[in-house]
């Protein structure tokens, strides 16, 4: 009971100074869109032509979309903050906990992608005999940071205006952070292309573990040996999982699998269900009983429970795991929907001794698992609904059985 009271000690003083720097920078622990409405009311005009910002850089639009989103979102420390306690903070309080529970030491710690510095000034409260640095490439973000830094007493900190794949120069770090900020500067793929649109299991077994990422393996080189990089991102898509942590690892960061330091968290965002994965690594290796491996990274992220990743990424190992019994292919069909989409679309019939199994799986990601019904049902259904796609004059193909 004695060590198992000292981790419940350790847990709950990590919590209740992760909430009392939330209460001392003003933000709730739970989002709360309050103050964003308020201002929103205030000033419908900034609103509107935020809103229009975040809608064009969502999209893919102009080069210029997010950095007019950002010049908005950051006009001042209270929009800032608004808007992180409306959103963001789903994300940053259950890091903070976590980081809070048990950081490594650290003299000198980089917060990649810091945006307003609510984190960055959290790790410098938390470490006042630490230098830390928050580094991000919005200029506004880090003005914002400096005024919250100020706010909050947070002297140790610092912050710059830079890429954070491109840390400052001076010293070797012993910590690297970045929350939900890698996917976002394009340091690893933050959609879904991969060698086979048709299977994320394939990228994951596959040449998703031989991703690499020049941006990811500047920051670990400037981290000394033996430092640590946390790493929080947003990682829907199984694959997704696979790029980010395969990198890590080709950039010389030995990544600690153990669930008590890497993680999976399901977070709700804006009524959405969002993956995120949680990586602790250490550069230069430690790791027992030895360095990590790809193919250890791979076999982490197929036993992640879920709704880890979704329930199609779960229904594709339950049909991987049904082919590797010896399950036999029975009936498939290709459909291409060109020229109205570059969408195509697979159905196929698997028999496993008495059971039947459909599967159904497009590029768009879409997939479904069923069983219960006859053999004849089953091709049946699927042979109609591929015969009604060629007379509407699509291209179908069938191939295997």
């Amino acid at each position: 009971m004695g060590k198992q009271a000292r981790r419940e000690r350790e847990r709950d003083k990590g919590l209740q100074a992760a909430h009392a720097y939330f209460r001392r920078a003003g933000i709730p622990t739970r989002p709360d869109r309050g103050a964003f409405r308020r201002l929103a009311a205030a000033d419908p005009e900034w609103f509107r032509r935020f809103s229009e910002a975040e809608e064009a850089s969502r999209d893919g639009g102009s080069p210029d979309a997010a950095p007019a989103k950002y010049a908005l979102l950051y006009r001042d420390l209270d929009t800032a903050l608004a808007e992180y306690a409306a959103r963001s903070v789903v994300v940053g309080h259950p890091w903070l906990r976590w980081w809070s529970e048990g950081h490594p030491p650290a003299g000198r710690l980089l917060d990649a992608g810091c945006g307003a510095g609510v984190l960055t000034c959290a790790y410098a409260l938390a470490l006042p005999d630490a230098e830390v640095i928050g580094v991000d490439a919005v200029p506004e973000a880090v003005a914002c940071a400096e005024e919250l830094a100020r706010r909050v007493g947070a002297a140790n900190a610092t912050f710059v205006v830079g890429d954070c794949a491109a840390p400052p120069p001076g010293r070797e770090f012993d910590q690297i952070v970045a929350v939900t900020a890698l996917g976002d500067a394009g340091l690893y793929p933050a959609d879904r292309p991969g060698r086979d649109p048709f299977s994320a299991v394939t990228e994951v077994d596959g040449p998703g573990r031989d991703f690499t990422s020049p941006g990811i393996a500047a920051l670990a080189e400037r981290l000394g040996a033996g430092g640590s990089f946390l790493v929080f991102d947003r990682t829907p898509y199984a694959p997704q999982a696979v790029w980010l942590g395969a990198a890590l690892l080709h950039a010389g960061v030995d990544l600690d699998l153990d669930l008590r330091r890497s993680g999976v968290e399901t977070l709700t965002e804006e009524g959405e269900k969002i993956t995120f994965t949680r990586f602790a690594g250490t550069r230069g290796g430690g790791g027992a009983p030895g360095p990590t491996t790809t193919g250890d990274l791979a076999a982490w992220l197929k036993a992640a429970a879920p709704p880890a990743y979704g329930a199609v990424w779960h229904d594709e190992l339950r049909f991987e795991e049904l082919k590797a019994r010896g399950a036999e292919l029975v009936w498939a069909a290709e459909v291409s929907y060109a020229p109205y989409s570059p969408v195509r679309e697979r159905r196929e019939v698997w028999a496993d001794g008495t059971a039947v199994y459909g599967w159904v799986t497009t590029t768009l990601g879409l997939q479904e698992l069923t069983r219960g019904r006859s053999p004849d049902t089953v091709v049946a259904e699927y042979a109609a609904y591929a015969r009604e796609r060629a007379a509407s004059g699509l291209q179908v193909r069938r191939y295997g059985a």
